[in-house]
């Protein structure tokens, strides 16, 4: 619903009249957002630090077994992606993960797996979540991210799949166990 007068027209107009028109426009308007925004999405899922290990360790071991068997491995029914920047990626990554940009480059791979997004504490990953979920894709956010993984003295790999002990964090904000070398900012 629109207001359509010519300009000639508003000289003429007092200020009870400017009311009214000003709550009409606003009526319309509210009308017209609420048909075109979409409901406040709510935050998508959580995955704690003990569930997110227990998949990858159960992945590790079918990948080992099968192996072991001569077969070739299942594909297990969830990815985790990394969201961080380049140069946090480049120190190290949670065993078993792909890059944001190798999840976008090859999204039909993944179709219909759970994503599980990580960062460096929780907030990049949640954001990507939630414009996973706006395109339909199922989602569990590792809320503590890597620091949390660090925390519980898990494993990191480089990019290679190589066992290190770095992790990209600023050392002045967050503090990490002894065996860790914090490399950063």
């Amino acid at each position: 619903m629109g207001i359509i007068f010519d300009v000639g027209e508003l000289k003429m107009v007092n200020r009870f009249q400017w009311a009214g028109l000003v709550a009409v426009w606003m009526i319309s308007s509210t009308n017209l957002v609420a048909q075109i925004t979409p409901p406040f999405a709510k935050p998508p899922e959580v995955i704690s630090t003990k569930e997110l290990k227990e998949m990858l360790d159960a992945r590790e071991a079918a990948a080992k077994k099968a192996t072991a068997e001569k077969k070739k491995p299942e594909e297990s029914n969830f990815v985790v992606v990394d969201v961080r920047s380049d140069d946090e990626i480049s120190v190290s990554m949670i065993p078993g993960a792909i890059t944001k940009q190798q999840y976008e480059k090859d999204k039909d791979k993944y179709r219909g797996k759970l994503v599980i997004p990580y960062c460096l504490v929780g907030g990049r990953s949640a954001t990507f979540s939630n414009e996973l979920i706006k395109s339909g894709v199922l989602v569990k956010n590792y809320k503590g991210s890597i620091v949390e993984w660090v925390t519980n003295e898990l494993p990191l790999v480089t990019q290679k799949g190589e066992p290190t002990n770095k992790v990209f964090i600023n050392p002045e904000k967050f503090k990490v166990p002894a065996k860790y070398e914090a490399v950063g900012k």
